[in-house]
């Protein structure tokens, strides 16, 4: 087999060589890219340089391993072909260049399509004003503390502090309505 594959690479070209020292490194990286943060879970997608191009909010760039990786997969394979067709060397460098660039927008695109459906699961207890609860604990009447109700927030049924306003205590299984918060983990209701 290392026969074969010494006569092989021994009657390519230069360019042919080069491109497909390219292509079969960029692969290989790829590969062990994939084997790495599917089998492994590491993610080792480190920026490559100061360059500016990128999604601040995410600490996602176009010019991270993954997209340097792809413009190289794109750039070697096509040279391949590019080559192996007989274009010249010039044109071949240009569309295996624009095939790269390419496949490297079209991986950031990808990825920061998927860091946009990635959520923090962090409750914020302001999205549950104007929601319906039932009390779970006794509410005491004047703002005092130890009542509790069982509404949904974010889609997640959660038995978060409340108070109220009122003059009389609201029982277990009264409807309220959630009007407020105080503080970032505590709900002000009302009877309904």
């Amino acid at each position: 087999m290392t026969d074969f594959l010494n006569t092989w690479w021994q009657e390519l070209n230069f360019n042919l060589q080069i491109f497909y020292g390219i292509g079969i490194i960029a692969i290989s990286v790829l590969i062990i890219q994939m084997i790495m943060s599917t089998v492994l879970g590491v993610d080792s997608d480190l920026d490559v340089g100061d360059f500016e191009l990128g999604d601040h909010d995410s600490g996602l760039s176009i010019f991270s391993v993954r997209g340097v990786t792809a413009f190289f997969v794109g750039f070697g394979w096509t040279g391949v072909i590019c080559t192996e067709q007989g274009l010249g060397l010039p044109i071949t460098l240009l569309i295996s260049g624009t095939v790269g660039v390419a496949m490297m927008g079209a991986i950031f695109m990808m990825m920061r399509s998927f860091m946009k459906l990635q959520s923090s699961g962090t409750l914020n207890y302001a999205n549950a004003i104007g929601q319906t609860a039932t009390v779970y604990v006794t509410i005491p009447p004047s703002m005092g503390n130890g009542g509790q109700i069982e509404t949904l927030i974010q889609g997640r049924l959660v038995t978060a502090q409340a108070l109220q306003k009122g003059e009389t205590s609201l029982s277990p299984g009264t409807k309220v309505k959630v009007i407020g918060t105080v503080g970032p983990t505590v709900l002000l209701v009302e009877n309904l």
